[in-house]
């Protein structure tokens, strides 16, 4: 078995070149993820039908919204089922959404929500 300093001998200049670079790259990606987007616009539906549309920047406090029995948590940075009567509480254990493009929805309750940005350099899909 070879020691670290035999395979470090090996590498050249051009081998921590990339190296550096996709770990930078990584970095960068991995600390923007964390900011949210600008301008973003949660979109709540009752039966394919728009109940409410609010801009999530502008929330000066979080704000409650009670859609059938559905209760939905909006935030500056995003939006979330705080609970539903449905059974399985998927929903409800998505989480917060927080990109453009980012959906979820209560099935049994007929409860959408969809964050949409204005702007032009977001996703056009999220697929999981």
């Amino acid at each position: 078995m070879k020691s670290s300093k035999e395979l470090l001998g090996k590498l050249k200049y051009g081998d921590f070149l990339i190296l550096g670079t996709v770990l930078t790259v990584s970095a960068l990606l991995f600390a923007f993820s964390f900011f949210p987007g600008e301008g973003l616009r949660a979109e709540i539906s009752l039966d394919g039908e728009p109940y409410a549309s609010v801009e999530l920047q502008e929330l000066e406090e979080e704000r409650l919204i009670e859609v059938g029995s559905c209760r939905i948590l909006l935030e500056k940075d995003g939006a979330s089922f705080l609970s539903s009567a449905c059974p399985d509480k998927l929903c409800v254990n998505r989480g917060k959404l927080k990109r453009a493009g980012d959906t979820m929805a209560c099935v049994p309750e007929k409860v959408a929500v969809v964050l949409k940005s204005d702007s032009s350099d977001g996703f056009d899909a999220v697929v999981f």
